[in-house]
């Protein structure tokens, strides 16, 4: 647990409110607080909040006040709300974070603490063959320390990785002769050299149980002549396959002579600074008496099999031992000691281990699941690859798959985790872990887009073709329903081809699985060979296909993110076009999804048409578009109003063509942004950054001692208001500004200024086509203005003075629409199948 002084050392001020943290920690938070297993979900965060500090106490109303936010919204965004009223601070939320062990999101805002161990294991410890052997190191730092427990082999002198102990505690429940050794434990927090610290030696010596008395000739006067000898502490299991003359008799020969050596003394090289442990196993008529040599020299005597030889002593050199008995001596075989001044490496057998396996689940439809899968193999870098049916399942590297959003009955099917260490060539399979989507027959499914987003173009200024009304109007009706429906909504005006084509691109990046795709388009159309074409403001006189914009070249781009729906609304004329086109358009393959509607404003061979506001599509369609049906239903609805007003259905007939296979998505449905919401942040930060406005201008005249105002506006993405206001005339009378120049690429709505306000004077202008703009947009305003005559029969004198601003790249100037496509060859492409649609 961290103490308070760490809690402190933070990465932000510690006592600022947890509502001012960033965005990301708490949609994490609330994300795992909201999907959490019971022991770290939102109510035992308020569990650990209370504990720690009495003032955020809630009591079992608001508690369950909270939790009935579960079905409309989520209970730890109300939690998290609340506890920044009271003004919870960044430390407090580090230590209920520390208390549930949230590692993940403690990191956000925990600066980094270097490992300290306050406990060491045991320096010594001698225990029986089948005690308990319990080794225990404690360690604090940030991130929580890591454990693996090592033992050093004699025979090379390194350390070996104790399989499965990588606790603070190392647990043998029965240990073993073989357990005998030295032990060190390493505590890690990262992958640097000063984040790894290794815990002091313990020397564990386990002795084997001692022979029963009936396997030797009872010898009561030695008994009675040495009664503080002690039983020779052997392994009698390891007699009986090391020593041959045995292997028939499970017991000692009832006369037991000379000693015999079952286990030599090993030669051995230790680390500087270790204790020596030395052996000799015998057996032989008791007692035994264990006489050590170094260098020739005599060294000491025991009554037990094994000598320990601190680090303070030196303990280089040839050690034999001298094994005897009331009935003489046996001389073990000589053992070289050498010191190593380096640390040795541990030396592992490599293999991959799989500690818990992803498990099958049941889930509502539309729910969401997570198939997890923990694995180690020596602390290396691990892959996982995930698999269902047998197929590899792209873009699934982690230990952690999550689906949300089951809204697809093919998703249901046997899922499993490949786990491995390509650089050895290591590999391993988990368990199969089942899905199954649980479905009411009865019961509308719930659809949950991750995003909406709608692309709306209207072009009406024609140089070669008869200026239309309704496309401006059109769009700002219909952008106005998208955004009430949560729509995220591009609105462009007169756009050449090279344009439509940019912007198309640039809204297909907005999309992806999970979201939903509307496309409208208002303006000059034809239909020729069953493809509809839009015509750009600029086309030629004598348009072909050539100088226009397919319908399908739109769905072919649209389609590449694969959106959940697609609906393309075509507001144009399908009349077949004057003029022949020189060869006849290319085909496009198209990976048909099921997920894609047609809106056709009229049917084959007929014209579309406006009245003095709308046209007659929208005019029906703006009565149904914001209701809770499916999208089908709605242009269903569509056309049985139409089909009620003879003077429009003798005009057009619109025309519904769709492949959809969840037919009852509809475009109310409530955006969930579950699992998805990082992409749901990069798409919203895409989008604003074609819809920025130039800021606030405060701009001062010195030799006019006069104030200007500039702020701007937009009802479309390529559409900027300018309202300039004088906000104090200085020394002039009858002062006005407004725009006089402009760049050339773009253009002023009305030539003459429209004056809003006289007191203060204000102006709007109203500049267009802001897509067309290639470097920063710079503009002259001028002021009208007169100076107080001296004669006041004398008529004043109106002057102009000029100041240029800088308003850079606003709205859509940043996505540069103007650039040619680098491949507009498949503009001429079509369907490989014209028939895709019923």
């Amino acid at each position: 647990m961290l103490s308070k002084q760490q809690c402190r050392n933070l990465t932000v001020d510690p006592d600022t409110n947890i509502c001012d943290l960033s965005s990301k920690l708490m949609l994490d938070l609330r994300e795992y607080l909201d999907n959490g297993p019971e022991t770290s979900n939102w109510r035992a965060f308020v569990s650990a909040t209370a504990r720690l500090y009495r003032k955020y106490t809630f009591s079992y109303q608001d508690i369950e006040r909270i939790a009935s936010r579960v079905h409309r919204d989520s209970p730890s965004k109300a939690l998290i709300n609340e506890l920044g009223a009271l003004n919870m601070t960044a430390e407090e939320l580090a230590r209920v974070l520390d208390q549930l062990k949230l590692e993940k999101i403690l990191m956000y805002i925990k600066k980094y603490d270097q490992i300290k161990i306050t406990s060491q294991p045991a320096e010594t410890l001698e225990l029986t063959e089948g005690d308990l052997l319990r080794l225990e190191v404690e360690g604090v730092g940030f991130p929580y320390p890591r454990y693996q427990w090592f033992r050093l082999n004699p025979s090379t002198s390194k350390y070996q990785e104790v399989h499965g102990q990588n606790l603070k505690v190392l647990k043998i429940d029965k240990c073993r002769f073989d357990d005998s050794g030295t032990y060190c434990c390493r505590l890690h927090n990262g992958k640097g050299d000063t984040q790894v610290h290794f815990s002091g030696e313990s020397v564990v010596v386990v002795k084997s149980r001692p022979l029963k008395k009936a396997g030797y000739e009872e010898d009561t006067s030695a008994c009675t002549t040495d009664t503080n000898h002690h039983e020779v502490p052997y392994n009698y299991s390891t007699a009986l396959d090391r020593t041959p003359f045995y292997r028939q008799k499970d017991v000692m020969p009832e006369k037991a002579v000379l000693p015999y050596i079952l286990e030599h003394p090993k030669s051995q090289q230790i680390m500087k600074g270790s204790t020596l442990i030395m052996n000799c196993q015998a057996l032989g008529k008791p007692p035994l008496i264990y006489q050590w040599y170094k260098n020739g020299q005599f060294f000491t005597t025991t009554d037990e099999s094994f000598i320990k030889i601190p680090a303070l002593s030196s303990q280089i050199g040839a050690y034999f031992c001298l094994v005897k008995n009331a009935f003489g001596e046996v001389k073990s075989k000589e053992a070289i000691v050498t010191v190593s001044e380096n640390v040795p490496e541990p030396v592992v057998q490599a293999e991959i281990e799989i500690i818990s396996n992803p498990k099958s689940c049941t889930v509502e439809y539309g729910g969401s699941c997570i198939f997890s899968c923990e694995a180690r193999c020596r602390g290396l870098q691990l892959c996982y690859e995930w698999y269902k049916d047998g197929r590899k399942l792209q873009g699934h590297c982690s230990s952690e798959m999550r689906l949300d959003r089951l809204q697809d009955m093919e998703q249901q099917g046997n899922y499993m985790c490949m786990v491995s260490v390509p650089e050895l060539n290591l590999s391993r399979h988990s368990k199969i872990a089942c899905l199954t989507i649980k479905m009411d027959p009865l019961k509308r499914p719930e659809f949950n887009p991750t995003d909406k987003v709608a692309l709306l173009i209207g072009n009406y200024d024609y140089k070669n073709e008869t200026e239309l009304k309704a496309p401006e109007t059109d769009v700002s009706t219909l952008a106005q329903l998208f955004r009430h429906l949560d729509f995220k909504v591009v609105t462009l005006l007169n756009l050449t081809k090279t344009e439509m084509l940019s912007a198309v691109d640039y809204f297909s990046e907005l999309l992806g699985k999970g979201v939903y795709a509307v496309f409208y388009f208002c303006g000059h159309g034809f239909e020729e060979d069953g493809k509809c074409y839009f015509v750009p403001p600029d086309a030629k006189a004598g348009y072909t296909i050539e100088d226009c914009v397919s319908a399908e070249n739109v769905l072919s781009r649209m389609q590449k993110p694969d959106p959940d729906l697609i609906v393309l609304i075509l507001d144009i004329c399908r009349i077949r076009n004057r003029v022949e086109s020189s060869h006849a358009a290319d085909m496009i393959n198209i990976q048909q999804r099921g997920n894609t509607v047609f809106c056709y404003a009229t049917s084959l061979g007929m014209f579309a048409y406006e009245d003095a506001v709308n046209g007659i599509l929208v005019k029906y369609l703006q009565k149904f578009i914001v209701q809770d049906k499916s999208v089908i239903e709605i242009f269903s609805q569509v056309q049985e109003a139409i089909g009620k007003e003879p003077k429009h259905y003798k005009l057009q007939i619109p025309e519904i063509r769709s492949n959809l296979l969840q037919p009852k998505r509809s475009l109310a449905d409530k955006i969930s942004t579950k699992g998805a919401t990082k992409l749901y942040q990069q798409r919203t930060l895409r989008w604003l950054e074609c819809h920025q406005k130039p800021e606030k201008k405060l701009i001062h005249i010195q030799d006019l001692q006069m104030d200007l105002e500039m702020e701007f506006q937009s009802d479309f993405s390529n559409v900027l208001h300018v309202i300039t206001t004088v906000k104090n005339p200085g020394i002039t009378l009858q002062a006005v500004a407004y725009i006089c120049k402009i760049p050339s690429a773009v253009s002023l709505k009305d030539m003459n200024p429209k004056v809003t306000s006289n007191n203060p004077t204000r102006t709007k202008s109203t500049l267009q086509e802001i897509q067309k703009v290639t470097e920063d947009l710079v503009i002259d305003v001028g002021i009208r203005y007169a100076l107080a005559p001296e004669d006041q029969a004398v008529s004043p004198q109106y002057k102009l003075h000029i100041v240029q601003v800088n308003l850079g790249l606003p709205l859509v100037a940043v996505l540069k629409l103007w650039k040619p496509i680098e491949n507009e060859a498949m503009e001429h492409e079509d369907f490989s199948d014209k028939n895709g649609y019923s």
